[in-house]
């Protein structure tokens, strides 16, 4: 009957010391999880991003832009150039003019032949000047500062970051009388800079001319914000 006794006691204390090692184990596991978890999530935090890189220099054609921007040239109208379809959704992104003005008066016309939006209005395309200055760096993500008009507002816009709508001003009266408000697709929008007053005026469909309250810097080029995956525009070149 000891014996026996003694068997059961070391049975129950063999189960007992198993029972321990096990909880520990999971524990050790658990605890191990939690610092790889963190590893991971440390790693992640640290991944360099991406570095901004310049715009390919224009070969042909009107305009400066990144990969989300497709030259159409010869599709929307043949022998046209400076035609362009925006091709990402969710971000935004510019276009620059080849032409740099920086004396005497220019004109240029974009043309919005679609909106990528399904009302049709619009909404992220902003055509204006960038500034040219000597020392702005043209990336694929960053463009420097802008002044434009909001096509489907109808107001004259001002940016630090060209690849940006920025700060909405007040009404342009030629924008909202002649027709891009809601509705900008088949819109022209004509854009007169006279460097030396340092102003620039937009006309929308052959409508009276509004001037921006703006001084512009000492050089600028032609600029253009496509905000829907499938805006087109056409670009045609200063004069």
């Amino acid at each position: 009957a000891v014996s026996r006794q003694r068997a059961c006691e070391e049975d129950a204390a063999k189960q007992a010391a198993s029972r321990q090692h096990t909880h520990m184990a999971k524990k050790k596991g658990k605890g191990d999880g939690k610092k790889d978890g963190k590893k991971d999530a440390k790693a992640k935090a640290v991944e360099p991003k991406p570095q901004p890189q310049p715009l390919k220099e224009a070969r042909g054609t009107t305009t400066q832009h990144n990969e989300f921007i497709t030259d159409l040239d010869g599709e929307v109208a043949p022998g046209l150039r400076g035609a362009l379809e925006h091709a990402r959704g969710g971000l935004a992104d510019a276009a620059f003019g080849t032409d740099i003005m920086t004396e005497g008066m220019h004109t240029f016309r974009v043309d919005v032949v679609k909106s990528g939006s399904v009302t049709g209005a619009a909404y992220g395309i902003v055509v204006g000047v960038a500034d040219a200055t000597e020392g702005i760096r043209l990336t694929d993500s960053y463009g420097g500062p802008a002044w434009g008009l909001h096509l489907s507002s109808a107001r004259f816009t001002s940016t630090l970051d060209s690849y940006e709508r920025g700060y909405l001003g007040e009404p342009a009266l030629s924008a909202e009388r002649d027709g891009t408000r809601g509705v900008a697709a088949g819109s022209s929008i004509e854009v007169t800079v006279d460097m030396e007053q340092r102003t620039v005026s937009y006309a929308v469909n052959g409508g009276l001319p509004s001037r921006a309250p703006v001084r512009l810097p000492p050089a600028v080029r032609p600029w253009v914000l496509l905000g829907w995956e499938g805006d087109q525009i056409t670009v045609h070149p200063a004069t």
